[in-house]
């Protein structure tokens, strides 16, 4: 089996039964906590078949804890560039949802946000209607949101910390605003 075959466990409550049930189901030899809320298991004798995966997926869908199945045939330090999203990925938050929020317009925003993600919205045009009812808002609000309520995402820095240790660049993409995006880097 490829040695850079992985399952990853991400959430909140990610118990020590949980993770041993996973283990023990996936036929995974390794355990590695990286924090409370990730935990990465590999050296597997055979990687899981359809119907275990699907029982491992139901395991970690009845915790609330995401699950993914990584088969790499290069390792983490043979690629260059870690790309990836900011807004719900890299941070916890929709930053045009939590400006609009502290103006009482959070309800209206988030509407557009869902409509778009749905595919009911080409993503301009939710940019367009989102920015519209946000017009005059002073820079004051960016900087509270981003004092206030913004979260690297769990296990974003470590994560983060890898990419660098294995000599990759990362890049921060955002269809928002370069307001956070640039004090994030």
């Amino acid at each position: 089996m490829n040695d850079n075959a992985r399952i990853v466990l991400q959430g909140c409550w990610l118990t020590q039964p949980l993770i041993e049930d996973v283990a023990a189901l996936a036929g995974a030899a390794s355990i590695q906590r990286y924090s409370e809320r990730v935990v990465r298991l590999q050296g597997f004798a055979a990687w899981p078949d359809a119907a275990r995966a699907a029982r491992i997926g139901a395991l970690g869908a009845a915790a609330r804890a995401d699950v993914a199945f990584i088969v790499s045939p290069r390792p983490l330090g043979a690629y260059k560039l870690a790309v990836m999203d900011m807004d719900s990925t890299l941070i916890t938050i929709e930053c045009i949802d939590e400006i609009a929020d502290l103006q009482g317009l959070k309800p209206e925003v988030s509407a557009i946000t869902a409509a778009a993600m749905r595919g009911e919205l080409d993503y301009a045009e939710s940019l367009r209607r989102r920015v519209a009812l946000l017009r005059g808002l002073g820079v004051e609000a960016l900087e509270q949101v981003y004092k206030e309520r913004l979260l690297l995402s769990p296990g974003a820095e470590l994560m983060l910390s890898g990419f660098a240790a294995a000599g990759q660049r990362t890049l921060l993409v955002s269809g928002g605003f370069t307001f956070f995006t640039e004090r994030l880097k």
